[in-house]
């Protein structure tokens, strides 16, 4: 109910110029669907300041961090609902306590084309063999795409100094 009243103050705001009755009649539900992700999105982020110290994510995410930080930051991004922009904030909350630029593409390649809740419905509906030959291509373009935008990123990062 609240995310409706924000999107009607945010919608009379914005164009003053429009009647209710033309209000009414318009499609906001995704103002209102990204309305009802901000609450929870807002908790989780706070969350993740308040649980995942500095340390533990230099640990187990940063750059020395191997297979591993690379398995978790995949399957952190697999195992997360919503939709993909909520992913960016986190990733910038994570590159900020120090999470490997790697890892990040992975949190993001991962959040954008595999998500397990997805990949659920696509079993139910596409089927077994189109699921799994999907994944096929996807997990290894996700891993090489990642590897190419940390080298990109080293790269230029290093010619900007």
């Amino acid at each position: 109910m609240a995310a409706i009243i924000i999107a009607v103050i945010i919608a009379l705001i914005t164009r003053p110029d429009i009647t209710i009755k033309e209000f009414a009649e318009r499609d906001y539900s995704p103002i209102i669907n990204i309305l009802l992700y901000l609450p929870g999105f807002f908790i989780l982020m706070g969350l993740f300041e308040i649980w995942l110290p500095e340390k533990f994510i230099a640990e187990h995410l940063g750059n020395h961090s191997g297979i591993s930080g690379a398995f978790y930051s995949f399957l952190f991004g697999t195992i997360i609902p919503g939709p993909l922009y909520v992913a960016f904030p986190i990733a910038a909350m994570l590159i900020k306590k120090g999470i490997s630029r790697y890892n990040v593409a992975l949190f993001i390649g991962a959040w954008s084309s595999i998500k397990i809740g997805e990949e659920i419905f696509e079993f139910q509906f596409m089927g077994l063999k189109f699921m799994l030959l999907r994944l096929l291509f996807t997990i290894p373009f996700v891993i090489l795409s990642s590897f190419v935008i940390d080298r990109v990123q080293i790269k230029t990062k290093s010619e900007s100094d």
